[in-house]
C-alpha cells in the first residue's frame, strides 16, 4: 500500500514538474522543488528573476497556481524564491546557450565565453559543455569544451557536479547543450 503511496506521488511530482517547465519554458529557473505536506503541496520555484514568473502585482502566479489546481485537482500552493546571480546555475547556463544558437551565435564562441565566465567564480574547480547534434552539415557531432579540472564519476560527482541540459532548435535540426559544473566542497 505505502509503495504505491509512492509511486503515484513521485508520477505526480514529475508531471507537475514538466507541466511546470512547459509553462514557464521563457522564464529563467533553475529547479522546482515539490513537498507534500499534510493538507496541500508547496512548490518551490528557484529563479534569477522571480519578477517574470509572479507577474504585476501576482497575477502570472495566481494564473499558474488556479491552472495547476484545475489540472491536477490537487491543493498547491507556489512560492518563487530568487538565486543571487553570484551563485553558478548550470540549467540556466544551458538554456542561454541554446537560446544563442537559435540565434544564429557560433557555438565555439558561445562555450568559451560561458566557461570563462563560469571559472571566474573561485568557488568552481571544473566546468564542461557539451553540444551534440547537427552543428554544421548534414551529420550529427560532438564537440566537448572543458576547463579546470572534472569528476566523472563516484561519489564526489555524484555530490558536487552541478549539470544542467537544454535543446536548441536552429533551422538545420536540434542541437543538444549540456552544461556541467563542479563546485569546491
Amino acid at each position: 500500500m505505502k509503495e504505491s503511496m509512492f509511486v503515484e506521488e513521485g508520477i505526480l511530482e514529475q508531471e507537475v514538474y514538466d507541466y511546470l517547465v512547459r509553462q514557464l519554458e521563457d522564464a529563467r529557473f533553475e529547479d522546482v522543488e515539490i513537498h507534500h505536506l499534510p493538507t496541500t503541496i508547496r512548490i518551490t520555484i528557484y529563479t534569477t528573476r522571480p519578477g517574470g514568473i509572479i507577474g504585476q502585482s501576482g497575477e502570472n502566479i495566481e494564473r499558474l497556481t488556479n491552472k495547476i489546481k484545475e489540472k491536477f485537482k490537487i491543493d498547491v500552493q507556489l512560492d518563487v524564491k530568487r538565486i543571487d546571480k553570484e551563485i553558478v546555475v548550470p540549467q540556466i547556463i544551458a538554456k542561454n546557450i541554446a537560446k544563442g544558437i537559435e540565434n544564429k551565435k557560433n557555438h565555439r564562441k558561445l562555450a568559451d565565453y560561458h566557461l570563462t565566465k563560469i571559472m571566474k567564480n573561485e568557488n568552481i574547480l571544473g566546468a564542461e559543455i557539451i553540444f551534440d547534434g547537427l552543428i554544421s552539415g548534414s551529420k550529427t557531432r560532438k564537440d566537448k569544451f572543458s576547463k579546470g579540472y572534472m569528476k566523472k564519476s563516484g561519489e564526489l560527482a555524484e555530490k558536487y557536479v552541478k549539470k544542467g541540459q537544454a535543446t536548441a532548435h536552429p533551422p538545420i535540426g536540434a542541437i543538444g547543450v549540456k552544461v556541467r559544473v563542479y563546485v569546491k566542497h
